[in-house]
């Protein structure tokens, strides 16, 4: 266990530091760093299994869960502590009262502590290979037979924990506005009157969603006061918050006449920013058909904004090309790399180039412009572009449109595979 060494540079672990903390001292660095290499990997393994888990960067919660989880199996295989319910990571508790809450079957989630068992098992194997035979001999029954139990216990503590959160959470009103408002956003029928008792919010006018979200539990009572900023910014006339999560809040706000266009646009310079606090926006809509499409608008926003595409606040206005272009990740890539060509290349000057020629199509060929977006000399921008096409291998086009295309998704998912 305390040879354990990360296979590349160490990650940003996702677990509270006094977690990290108390596996060091029981383990060293480079084992904890293993530990959080592992759990990424284990996670989107999970995931890729169990799709109801939800993507590994969209959930932090089940993130660390995973982490708690794999540290605590390697102080566990170092320490053999008596394995009882409380060797169950707290942070794995809390993300299985996440799954309940997001009424995921229970049968699901216990298949993700299967998976991640059988994971953790292989890797800890591939590891132990390395070693020399007498220790390979000495320990592979051990740390098999220990994780078993391991899993075992953390499999019933997590079973219970999750029949009485979900239990509590069905019995809670906020259960009742949650699952209202799942069905509208499937687009099942839900009679206004319902509705309306139901959520305490009128359907039958204009509506604008947000996605308010956090990277830090810590921040998670803010939520709601953000909304409400944001409400009154935008003169909203009535307020629904649903929480969605430990770190994510959907609120969605309604005027009975249309706003002006522009009632969104000035968000970010009237509302202070909230770090770690991020928004995205989607855009305004009217009756239940408008609540659902600006509710979707903002999930697709903060899915840009995950990319890296913009600030603290995402409107969907702002993005809603990007996330067109980025809905189908892999394909989009291939787009790129077809187009780009030689200028697709995973490399820093080459990197450069592309943004330079990005900027300059953008500003319509502008290379003073282009400049100045850029805080370069204009003889800088005409011999990047230079350059660039020299990589591109052909001229420009009177349409550059999947030039353009192809450039705007490089620099958003990075450049794909030929």
């Amino acid at each position: 266990m305390l040879r354990l060494a990360p296979g590349a540079g160490p990650l940003e672990p996702v677990c509270p530091p006094e977690t990290l903390a108390v596996a060091e001292r029981a383990l060293g660095a480079d084992p904890v760093a293993w530990a959080v290499e592992v759990a990424r990997d284990m996670a989107a393994h999970i995931v890729r299994q169990v799709p109801e888990h939800g993507a590994p960067g969209a959930y932090p919660p089940f993130q660390r869960a995973v982490e708690a989880t794999v540290l605590t199996a390697l102080r566990g295989l170092a320490t053999e502590p008596e394995p009882t319910a409380a060797l169950v990571a707290p942070e794995a508790v809390s993300g299985n009262a996440e799954l309940a809450r997001r009424n995921i079957p229970l049968d699901r989630v216990l298949r993700g502590v299967r998976l991640g068992h059988a994971y953790l098992h292989a890797r800890l194997m591939e590891a132990l290979d390395k070693e020399p035979e007498d220790v390979r001999a000495q320990e592979a029954h051990r740390i098999s037979e220990l994780l078993f139990v391991y899993a075992d216990v953390q499999a019933s503590r997590l079973a219970e924990e999750y029949v009485a959160e979900r239990d509590r959470w069905r019995r809670s009103t906020e259960a009742a506005r949650r699952r209202t408002v799942d069905e509208l956003l499937a687009g099942r029928p839900v009679g206004g009157a319902v509705a309306a008792r139901a959520l305490g919010y009128e359907l039958a006018r204009y509506h604008a969603a947000f996605v308010v979200t956090s990277g830090s539990q810590e921040a998670v009572g803010e939520l709601r006061q953000l909304a409400a900023e944001l409400c009154r910014a935008a003169g909203g006339e009535g307020l629904l918050t649903v929480t969605a999560g430990s770190t994510e809040l959907w609120a969605w706000v309604c005027w009975s006449a249309e706003p002006a266009r522009d009632a969104l646009a000035g968000l970010a310079r009237l509302v202070p920013e909230r770090r770690p606090l991020r928004v995205a926006v989607g855009p305004v809509g009217h009756g239940t058909e408008g609540f659902r499409r600006s509710h979707r608008g903002a999930r697709e926003a903060e899915r840009v904004a995950r990319l890296g595409a913009t600030g603290w606040l995402c409107d969907y206005a702002d993005v809603s090309t990007l996330a067109l272009l980025t809905a189908d990740p892999e394909h989009a890539r291939w787009f790129a790399a077809r187009v780009l060509g030689a200028l697709g290349a995973d490399d820093p000057r080459v990197r450069e180039l592309r943004e330079t020629l990005r900027v300059y199509l953008a500003e319509g060929r502008s290379p003073q412009n282009a400049a100045e977006r850029l805080f370069v000399a204009r003889n800088t921008v005409t011999y990047r572009v230079r350059r660039a096409l020299d990589l591109l291998g052909r001229p420009l086009d009177q349409d550059a449109l999947e030039l353009r295309t192809a450039l705007e998704i490089a620099r958003l998912l990075g450049p794909g595979r030929r």
